[in-house]
């Protein structure tokens, strides 16, 4: 195996620890785990028997720089296979191994297969499978499937070439924060004639609170939906746009190209759209 797992985190110690320790379970090890930390440390010594390769971000902007983190993960891989998990994903035990050989065999991007836990799951539990439940919109597919779809790529289990990343160059790092990089970088698969697969390769995604609507990610949802627009032309995340207009906290008019902010939410609001236990974020 010539395999490089990528995954990047800030503040997430105890799901990372899970990550790791699903990882170690697992039917095949990758050759190297790349950890990016943003303004984050983790002690690699708690899985000495994991090929860990720790970096470190130091950001002093507002918002997190996830497409960068990514970014720097890739170029710091040794392989030519990749897999990017978010850090709140658990893999199943067979998921590399799958997933390593369905990138052997087919050039593209291939996603895996988000089931999401229960909220008070003992992740200790070796049967997570009948402890959690697909996405309600999301296609559950039993093998591996080519999808013209670009739109249901979500950047939390995916496998690809580095020369394919390279190709596309990565994540834009013009998006920060909440929002947006996902559809970019879809698209620029969709452009470069790359192909996308959806796979039956189960990851575990670990819940978390949330906000809906995200109003504690209103200004760069602001931000990279006017970025987006302007590169592309089209709008993205309409919904929570729609959310955000309906109680005036932007003024957005689709037809005109106007998206501005009219005001920040207040605690109230935040504490309303607090969602504690959300199973699908």
């Amino acid at each position: 195996m010539k395999l490089s797992l990528i995954t990047i985190f800030s503040g997430r110690q105890q799901h990372l620890k899970n990550q790791l320790t699903g990882i170690s379970k697992g039917s095949s090890i990758p050759d190297e785990i790349i950890i990016v930390g943003i303004n984050d440390k983790f002690n690699t010594e708690q899985f000495p028997t994991l090929p860990i390769k720790f970096i470190n971000i130091n950001w002093e902007g507002k918002h997190l720089p996830i497409a960068k983190a990514r970014n720097l993960g890739a170029e710091y891989a040794e392989n030519e296979f990749l897999i990017f998990l978010d850090v709140d994903c658990i893999p199943s035990r067979t998921f590399i191994e799958k997933m390593f050989t369905d990138l052997q065999e087919n050039a593209g991007c291939i996603m895996g297969n988000p089931y999401y836990l229960e909220a008070h799951i003992d992740i200790k539990n070796e049967d997570l499978e009948n402890h959690s439940k697909p996405h309600p919109i999301r296609p559950n597919v039993k093998e591996l499937s080519p999808c013209n779809d670009y739109n249901l790529f979500w950047s939390l289990c995916f496998g690809i070439r580095k020369s394919d990343f390279l190709k596309i160059e990565g994540f834009d790092t013009n998006f920060n924060g909440y929002g947006g990089e996902d559809t970019d970088f879809a698209w620029k698969l969709e452009k470069h004639d790359i192909p996308f697969y959806l796979t039956e390769h189960l990851v575990f995604h670990q819940q978390h609170p949330v906000y809906s609507p995200p109003l504690n990610h209103l200004d760069p949802i602001i931000q990279n939906v006017k970025y987006f627009k302007a590169k592309w032309g089209k709008w993205i995340m309409e919904n929570w746009l729609e959310a955000f207009a309906e109680n005036e906290y932007i003024r957005w008019n689709k037809n005109n190209n106007i998206l501005e902010k009219i005001r920040d939410p207040n605690e109230s609001e935040l504490n309303a759209a607090y969602k504690p236990e959300a199973p699908y974020m």
